[in-house]
């Protein structure tokens, strides 16, 4: 099974970015890395997940992940990608929400884009000089961020009544929903960026900053420096 956590090194980089959910934008992200001056040789960009749908270049924004510049955490539209095609519910629920694309190609490249989505990580984390960066797509309602990565370690675990770290990192919206009186600052973090939420603008909540402000639907994507 591939690794659902990926650790980044700093010192691999001249700079670090977080962009929100590309969602199929590709042209709206390559406007904007040419507005900060991306220096595609000697940095990093790191998305929050949803590459695909919704948007019109889903081929385009999944080819940045033959880049070394970029890199991705999964998001549920590439969880929807993977598993649509066995399960008819999830298909049906895909399609819905701008996956309709992806079951129009040829089972080979449904297959092709299957893998490459399976080999993206549920959350990576980012080891800079002064303090510890984590990215995940949707949700964590853990505050220990080592017990959350052992727990995400594990896998997909569906247990009667109880909602797993797995499904929560892909899927979850407790945190930015019921934050007054249900969660706190996660430790053993410094700082988590999160996308799947769409905000009007960057929402800071605890140590959480919420950075999808709707690609898509706004034609605006945030892209954070972390370093």
């Amino acid at each position: 099974m591939p690794a659902l956590t990926r650790i980044i090194k700093g010192t691999d980089y001249a700079a670090i970015y977080v962009v929100g959910d590309l969602h199929g934008c590709y042209s709206l992200l390559t406007q904007e890395l040419e507005k900060i001056h991306f220096d595609f040789e000697h940095d990093l960009l790191i998305c929050t997940g949803d590459l695909v749908d919704r948007g019109n270049e889903n081929l385009e924004c999944v080819s940045l992940l033959d880049q070394p510049w970029f890199s991705s955490v999964r998001g549920n539209h590439e969880e929807m990608c993977i598993k649509g095609r066995q399960d008819v519910w999830i298909q049906e629920m895909h399609a819905r929400n701008g996956g309709e694309w992806f079951y129009l190609l040829s089972t080979e490249k449904q297959d092709e884009l299957s893998e490459i989505f399976s080999e993206l990580p549920l959350v990576i984390e980012v080891q800079l000089e002064n303090k510890k960066i984590g990215i995940l797509h949707a949700d964590i309602d853990i505050q220990d961020w080592e017990i959350f990565k052992a727990k995400i370690a594990k896998g997909e675990r569906k247990i009667p009544g109880l909602t797993s770290a797995y499904t929560n990192a892909l899927w979850g919206r407790g945190r930015i929903r019921h934050h007054s009186h249900r969660y706190g600052t996660v430790k053993n973090i410094d700082e988590i960026y999160l996308g799947h939420s769409i905000v009007k603008r960057p929402t800071q909540i605890d140590n959480c900053h919420y950075i999808d402000i709707g690609s898509s639907y706004t034609h605006q994507l945030c892209i954070v420096k972390i370093k």
